[in-house]
């Protein structure tokens, strides 16, 4: 196995697939939909409200669109040939790690398109958001990945692992918050929720507004996870 052909193939499998352009399309209507309000019907919104609404959609559907490339792998079930070596499950592990950061960066580099239309439309500053849009989705999705990744190799039910993943973005950190707010946990609790990639990625990726402390976590957990599936996927039988 040739790490580069996979990585390649997977690209090249991301862009004939409608359903990438469907996702990104689906990401940017919201956020055009914020933009016109503030232009044409004098809404309470700024360019953060712009990018959370992108985020709405989109952060679902970059981690869904990565996932793809690996969970397409288990439901054809062809990780038995792919995985005749050991060596081949680590470049398989790698490729699949490379093309979420592909997506991430694509998802990244729409936002920031959208950002600059919106820059255009509504005639304001956006400040510093064109690199950290790129950098935080790239973070995000790889951060999902390779968790889901890792869950992936000891079950493997595809459908289950799309519900999840759907669930952790879209419903867990609310309800994390909503517990939070209700007093349930100690505050040296609450302290270590609030530094875990769980639950503050979804609620600041539409922000963009991540501390110091945030991304050098996300970033420890990324490498941790990588490690942690390496480890898991060289153990299991396939």
């Amino acid at each position: 196995m040739i790490t580069s052909k996979l990585v390649w193939f997977d690209i090249k499998k991301l862009h004939v697939s409608w359903f990438t352009y469907l996702s990104l399309l689906l990401s940017v209507i919201p956020a055009y939909g914020i933009a016109y309000a503030i232009k044409n019907l004098n809404g309470p919104f700024n360019i953060y409200h712009i990018t959370s609404f992108y985020a709405l959609l989109g952060s679902i559907l970059c981690v869904v669109l990565s996932m793809r490339l690996f969970t397409d792998d288990i439901h054809n079930e062809i990780l038995t040939l792919l995985f005749n070596k050991k060596e081949n499950r680590k470049k398989y592990l790698f490729a699949k790690f490379i093309g979420a950061i592909y997506v991430g960066f694509l998802f990244g580099i729409i936002c920031t398109l959208v950002i600059i239309g919106s820059e255009q439309y509504l005639k304001i500053n956006t400040g510093n958001l064109y690199l950290k849009s790129i950098i935080n989705y790239i973070l995000f999705t790889s951060f999902y990945v390779l968790l889901f990744f890792y869950l992936s190799t000891f079950y493997r039910k595809v459908t289950v692992l799309f519900v999840i993943a759907v669930l952790s973005i879209s419903f867990l950190p609310n309800l994390i918050m909503t517990a939070i707010d209700s007093k349930m946990f100690p505050d040296i609790v609450v302290n270590i929720i609030e530094y875990t990639p769980i639950y503050f990625l979804p609620i600041k990726i539409g922000s963009h507004n991540f501390s110091s402390m945030e991304y050098i976590i996300t970033l420890l957990s990324i490498v941790f996870l990588f490690f942690l599936s390496t480890y898991s996927i060289l153990r299991q039988d396939y």
